[in-house]
């Protein structure tokens, strides 16, 4: 009697697994940058659309105007997700940790990070 061969993995399970592999890779991407135009909202919103939706949702809210929450995370971290503060140095080259814990868009430490997630109900939420 005649065996046929199966193949290992056949295209629909290669097909599955790398689109598997692409949404696991979406959901822990880092942003790529800051926006091209960080003085003009219009073109940071239209260049990053779900940043509009974020900043309407969070103003129906809070209350906090857009505006006011966008001159605060440029400010706070002139919209780079991995900001970070100094690192501090002793001896003046041996490294020895950073100034403070605060990281992400809105530089919170890690004490406030926790009271909002917390306080929201959101547990997974992320800094950057």
């Amino acid at each position: 009697m005649a065996r046929t061969e199966q193949p290992i993995l056949s295209a629909a399970r290669i097909a599955g697994l790398v689109a598997l592999a692409l949404a696991l890779g979406s959901c822990s991407s880092t942003p790529s940058g800051p926006p091209r135009s960080q003085d003009d909202i219009c073109a940071i919103f239209d260049e990053r659309p779900d940043w509009r939706d974020a900043t309407m949702a969070s103003a129906a809210r809070w209350g906090a105007p857009i505006e006011v929450q966008m001159a605060i995370i440029w400010r706070e971290s002139s919209y780079r997700a991995d900001a970070r503060t100094p690192k501090q140095y002793a001896l003046g080259f041996i490294p020895w940790g950073r100034v403070s814990s605060a990281y992400g868009y809105s530089q919170a430490i890690d004490g406030t990070w926790d009271w909002y997630r917390k306080d929201t109900g959101r547990s997974g939420a992320d800094r950057d």
